[in-house]
C-alpha cells in the first residue's frame, strides 16, 4: 500500500511527533511504501491567494502545490497527524486543504451538486486534543471530527475514514501517553490492511 502522511505540528518533541514516529515504525515493519509531508518543515505557505491574475479555477495547476497534489494522487491511503486547536486543524493544515484539495483536483461540481474526485482512497486521522473526551463528544458534539470527516474528506470522495482521538492530553500521564503510542504502532503495523 502506498501511504501519504500529512503531519502538522511545529514542536519536534511533542506527542504528535511521537505519534508520527510510531506511525512510521509501523508502516516500515508492515512493508508499506510511505511519504511524509511535514508542513512545518516544508515551510508550507497556507495562505490561499486568488485575484485578477490568479483565478480560483486555475489553482489545480498551481506549480507551488503540484508536488503535493501528485503525492495525494499516488496515495492509496492518507494519514493525517495534528493537534486540535480552537476545535479545528492548525492553520497550516487548513491552508494545505485550501491550496491542495482544490476544485478540479479533489472535487468538482456537477450543476449545484459537489462530486468528490479522490474516490478509492482511505484515510486515518490521528489527533490530539487537550479537552477531555466526554467534553469533546457531549458538549462540542465532536465538531472537530465532523468537519474533517464530512466537510473535507467525504466532500472530496474519501469516505472510508477512521479516527484516532487522544483526548485530555494536557492532564495525561507519561504512562497513558506510552499506552497511546503503543496502540498507534499496533494499529498501523497490523490494522492498515483492513482500512
Amino acid at each position: 500500500m502506498n501511504v501519504l502522511i500529512v503531519y502538522a505540528h511545529p514542536n519536534p518533541k511533542s506527542l504528535n511527533a511521537a505519534i508520527l514516529k510510531e506511525v512510521e515504525r509501523g508502516l516500515q515493519e508492515a512493508g508499506h511504501l510511505y511519504t511524509v509531508i511535514d508542513l512545518y518543515q516544508d515551510n508550507f505557505q497556507p495562505v490561499l491567494v486568488y485575484n485578477d491574475s490568479i483565478r480560483r479555477s486555475d489553482l489545480k495547476n498551481d506549480p507551488e502545490t503540484a508536488r503535493y497534489r501528485e503525492l495525494v494522487r499516488q496515495a492509496d491511503h492518507l494519514i493525517f497527524i495534528y493537534p486540535v486547536w480552537w476545535y479545528g486543524v492548525p492553520a497550516i493544515l487548513k491552508g494545505f486543504f485550501d491550496r491542495v484539495f482544490v476544485s478540479g483536483f479533489a472535487y468538482h461540481y456537477e450543476g449545484m451538486v459537489p462530486k468528490g474526485l479522490l474516490n478509492g482512497k482511505s484515510a486515518w486521522v490521528f489527533y490530539t486534543i487537550d479537552s477531555p473526551g466526554w467534553y469533546v463528544r457531549l458538549v462540542r458534539r465532536s465538531v472537530e471530527w465532523r468537519v474533517m470527516r464530512d466537510a473535507i474528506l467525504a466532500f472530496c470522495g474519501i469516505r472510508k475514514v477512521k479516527r484516532f482521538m487522544f483526548a485530555g492530553v494536557k492532564k495525561s500521564s507519561q504512562k497513558r501517553r506510552q499506552k497511546w503510542l503503543a496502540s498507534v504502532y499496533h494499529q498501523v503495523r497490523f490494522g492498515l490492511r483492513e482500512s
